[in-house]
């Protein structure tokens, strides 16, 4: 009988999640805010954007990477980077990057990034 209760739960449990894996990804969570990268070495670093505007604050605000960003579609943007005063970046103005947001849960957002041949996954947590 135990066996057969914990069978009605699942089955029901299994049909909403996969319903749920079949919606759409709302980013709108990224048009406007403050955002921090999770896991990152500088953990005084975040971003912002406010309409089609980036700017990165690193080591307390003391370097700043400053990007304009075009939509794509609603959960992928390119990133043109403008201006960067960290010493020794990898990237410079005029590289653009292309992020992928994979999945959001909550305040944590996942990503991908493409720049230069070089792709990696990041997660973010927005604070603002």
């Amino acid at each position: 009988m135990k066996q057969f209760f914990l069978i009605l739960i699942a089955i029901p449990l299994h049909y909403i999640a996969s319903a749920q894996g079949d919606q759409p990804l709302d980013c709108s969570i990224l048009k406007k805010g403050t955002f921090k990268y999770v896991g990152l070495e500088d953990t005084t670093a975040y971003f912002t954007i406010k309409k089609k505007n980036h700017v990165e604050y690193h080591e307390g605000g003391k370097y700043q990477i400053k990007s304009k960003l075009k939509w794509l579609n609603p959960c992928q943007y390119k990133m043109e980077m403008l201006s960067n005063t960290i010493p020794d970046f990898p990237f410079k103005p005029g590289d653009v990057m292309l992020v992928t947001i994979n999945k959001i849960e909550g305040n944590m957002i996942y990503y991908t990034s493409e720049v230069n041949k070089q792709t990696w996954d990041g997660v973010l947590k927005k604070i603002e």
